[in-house]
Parts: C-alpha cells; sequence; structure tokens
C-alpha cells in the first residue's frame, strides 16, 4: 500500500546454506586468529580472544542455535590444538571456554528476541496497513455516496411538474417583465437551481444590456460585455455552459452558465447569467430544470392574462411544443369530438378534473364543436391511462384521438376558433 513502510522479516535463507556460513565464520575467524598469532593462536594469555568473532557473528546472524554450535566448534578446535601442542596451555581452559559459550548464547538469543518482536511488529503494521486500506476505501465510498446524497437532497421534491405549478402559484396574477416580477422568478429559480449569485440583464438589440440588471441575487459581480459564455448563449439561443463549451474559452469567462429566456415563439427578452452555485447542482437535470422554469416563467409573464381559453390554450401549445422540440419533454393532445351535447359535457367534466398543469379548451371546427385537451410532461402510455381513467365520467358517443404534440402541425393549433 502507498505510503506505508511494511517490515519484511520473512528472509528466507536455506538451512543448508546458514549452517554453511556459520562453519565458514568460524573457521575463518580460528584461522585467521592462528595466522596473526601463531605462538597463542586463542589467545589465551594476552590479547583479545578473536577466535569468539565467529560464534558472536553466527550467533547475531542466525540466532541461539548456531551460535551455540559455533562456539562447541571453537571449544573443540581449542582441544585439538591444545592436543596437538598448535596452543600452549597447562589445561583446558573452563573460565574461557565458558565466556565463548556465554556470548555465543547471548547474541544468539538477542537475535532471536528481536526477530520474534519484529514478526509481532510486521504483524501489527500489516493489520494496520489493511486496516487503513479498509478505511481508505469506505472513505471513498462515504464521499461518494455523500455526494449523490446531496445531489438527491438538492434534486428531491423538485421536479419540473411541481416547479412549473409552484412558479404559476408564484406569479399568479403578475404579467409583463418588470423588475419586480422578474425578481419574483429569479428568487424561484434560485430555489430549485441552488443558484448562490445569479442576475438577469435585459436584451436589447440583440445584445446584453449591462447597465442595470432586472433582478439579481447574492453578492454584486461584473460582467464582461465580450463574455464568451453569453456570446454563445445569444448565438445558439440556448443555456450555455462552462461544461459545454472549450476549456481556452471557458477560461476567459468568469460565468458558470448563461440562460437565453426565450418565450414560446422563440424571442428572447432577457438573460439569466450565474456566478455561483454548488458544484453537486451542477448537472444536466438541474440545469435543464432551471432552463425549462425560466422558459416557463417568461410565457406565464408576458401571455399569463390572455382574455380567452382557446389563446392561452395555443400559447400553452407553443410552450409545450418548444419544451419537447428543445429539452425532449414529452407531450399529448387529446382530441374530443362528436355531437354537440356530449361534446359540450365533456368540456365541462374535463375542466372540473384536468391536473393542474393541463389545459382545455371548446372550439368550433367544420360546423362542429371540439374540445382538446393539452396534457404536458406526459407520455402516450400516461395519456391512454388518463383516457381510461377519466372514461367512466364522460358522456357516451365521444370520438377520442390521441396526438403527439410534436406530429400535429401547429397551424392545426393556431387556427382554432372560440366556441
Amino acid at each position: 500500500m502507498d505510503g506505508v513502510d511494511a517490515v519484511n522479516v520473512n528472509v528466507n535463507v536455506s538451512p543448508w546454506r546458514s549452517w554453511v556460513e556459520t562453519f565458514v565464520l568460524t573457521a575463518v575467524a580460528v584461522v585467521v586468529s592462528y595466522v596473526t598469532g601463531p605462538q597463542d593462536p586463542f589467545r589465551l594469555t594476552q590479547g583479545f580472544p578473536w577466535p569468539m568473532l565467529g560464534p558472536l557473528l553466527a550467533g547475531l546472524r542466525y540466532g541461539f542455535a548456531h551460535g551455540f554450535v559455533s562456539a562447541l566448534l571453537v571449544l573443540a578446535a581449542l582441544g585439538v590444538a591444545i592436543n596437538q601442542q598448535l596452543q600452549i596451555a597447562e589445561e583446558f581452559p573452563l573460565p574461557w571456554a565458558i565466556g565463548v559459550v556465554v556470548v555465543a548464547m547471548v547474541a544468539g538469543e538477542f537475535r532471536d528476541v528481536w526477530e520474534r518482536r519484529l514478526r509481532r511488529l510486521a504483524g501489527t503494521n500489516q493489520y494496520r496497513a489493511e486496516r487503513l486500506e479498509e478505511f481508505t476505501r469506505s472513505y471513498q465510498l462515504l464521499r461518494l455516496s455523500h455526494d449523490r446524497l446531496e445531489q438527491t437532497v438538492a434534486n428531491s421534491g423538485l421536479s419540473l411538474r411541481e416547479g412549473i405549478l409552484r412558479l404559476q402559484s408564484t406569479l399568479h396574477a403578475i404579467d409583463g417583465l418588470t423588475p419586480e416580477s422578474l425578481q419574483k422568478l429569479l428568487a424561484l429559480l434560485v430555489e430549485y437551481g441552488s443558484l448562490e449569485r445569479a442576475a438577469i440583464y435585459p436584451i436589447k438589440n440583440n445584445r446584453l444590456a449591462l447597465d442595470t440588471p432586472l433582478a439579481t441575487y447574492g453578492a454584486e459581480f461584473t460582467l464582461e460585455t465580450d463574455d464568451p459564455i453569453v456570446r454563445a448563449a445569444l448565438d445558439n439561443g440556448e443555456l450555455a455552459a462552462v461544461n459545454m463549451i472549450s476549456a481556452p474559452v471557458a477560461e476567459q469567462s468568469g460565468l458558470l452558465l448563461a440562460l437565453p429566456m426565450v418565450d414560446a415563439a422563440g424571442e428572447i427578452h432577457a438573460m439569466l447569467v450565474v456566478k455561483s452555485m454548488p458544484f453537486f447542482a451542477f448537472h444536466e437535470s438541474s440545469l435543464k430544470l432551471l432552463a425549462v422554469l425560466a422558459a416557463h416563467g417568461i410565457d406565464h409573464l408576458l401571455y399569463g392574462s390572455a382574455t380567452t381559453s382557446v389563446a392561452r390554450f395555443i400559447k400553452a401549445f407553443d410552450r409545450v411544443r418548444r419544451d419537447q422540440k428543445v429539452f425532449k419533454q414529452p407531450a399529448m393532445l387529446i382530441k374530443f369530438s362528436g355531437e354537440h351535447e356530449p361534446v359540450s359535457k365533456a368540456f365541462e367534466t374535463i375542466k372540473a378534473h384536468i391536473r393542474a398543469l393541463d389545459m382545455v379548451c371548446i372550439t368550433r371546427e367544420n360546423n362542429h364543436v371540439v374540445v382538446w385537451l393539452l396534457l404536458p410532461l406526459t407520455d402516450t402510455l400516461g395519456a391512454r391511462n388518463w383516457l381510461q381513467r377519466e372514461s367512466a365520467n364522460l358522456p357516451a358517443g365521444l370520438d377520442s384521438e390521441l396526438i403527439e404534440v410534436g406530429d400535429i402541425d401547429p397551424a392545426v393549433i393556431h387556427q382554432l376558433e372560440s366556441h
């Protein structure tokens, strides 16, 4: 594991090699001592007993047994030398012999004790290294889980449907792109996008008017006239963010994203610029939610006071059609036709049972009364389920037709006439 130095005490030396080295060390010590002092090779009467180095080194190198055997070999050599008169001695030097054996035994025992201690330390170190590795992995998993939990918490309860409902409630009875209305819209976008520093600037002559922002949130910040993210958003008419443009260009900008506030007709009325937001909130689903809410907010402020149900229906259709084209949000139309009386009753029934985001209108088509039902954020299966659920409440004699918003010619809806 990186950063952990383990003591390796498991260096295996073959037994025959250790014993060969023991014999060699012992022999070298005795021979060198004899060569340097042949008149007293074992240094019984003077000087340091150099033959003792063999048992000492063997004991320190390989432990008690090797040191003890080496000492016995030295004593055997001493006995032979005395017998052959190579070493002058009146009798066998027992104290000298005991000293050699004790030195070898102490050195060997010292080595064995430290080997056992090192093995225990190595085992403890290995255990701690494994625990540290487990802890590191657990920490990384915990950090990833925490980041995902932050994202989940940030997005929990903030669905697109609920966001649009909240927007309609917040901007109810407020019309026009005024600083007051845009400040309310920005407050909602801050909540759903977890924005920290943001502002809405007006668009004049296809350029950002930097004189005075229409709405702000958080600490003030300056905005360059030629900011590359703002320029990209204006050129494309869509959301531009630092992760959507090239890195060299993104480094020249001080913004995280720029979002054109486009109505259902595709006209840009203002620009939302974001200077700071949490990293966990800066992901595709959150940015898409922000873009859809901003677009719906602009439409609500522009067309919220339309006088007829047909006019509101047409604007709502344009909005969901653009949502489907730009943001891939599903939407369905249901067309009810038939005799005048059942169709009129169906219109009243549907008005009482539709969901908050749904839009219904009654129109005249080829001298026949027709009811159109718009189901935003609903796919084909959802529309069929709605029909099946409400079929018991609808009068008999109705013909219904399911149409995806993207499959119908917009001119058909734009030419609807009030009943």
